[in-house]
């Protein structure tokens, strides 16, 4: 449960954040926020402020963002493949090996020799 819980939510990281790479840096409040009146006024540094604002950095923080939403789609194609494969690995290290395997494994076997 546990494995496919992480690929879901896994995957609804990279559409969102996706979503909010794309299209933020196209909105006004790109232009206007607390980080970049900070750095124009603690560093003195409005060239820095004038470069993030330009179409050149909004381009590639959008394109960052719909590479995140390529690969949270990508996930949701290989659902399956990734549950079946966390799921056999969370079995695999949470079952105890049983106790015949161990006395099997302790007792070799013993051949009867013709007398």
């Amino acid at each position: 449960m546990s494995a496919k819980l992480s690929i879901i939510v896994y995957i609804l990281i990279c559409l969102e954040v996706g979503i909010l790479l794309a299209i933020l840096p196209w909105t006004s409040y790109w232009s206007e926020n607390f980080f970049l009146d900070f750095i124009s006024g603690r560093w003195h540094a409005q060239g820095v402020v004038t470069f993030l604002q330009s179409g050149y950095v909004r381009g590639a923080v959008s394109a960052l963002g719909i590479l995140n939403i390529a690969l949270g789609m990508r996930d949701i194609f290989r659902f399956r493949q990734n549950v079946n494969e966390l799921t056999a690995w969370e079995v695999a290290f949470t079952t105890p090996p049983s106790s015949t395997n161990i006395e099997k494994s302790s007792n070799p076997p013993t051949h009867l020799s013709d007398h």
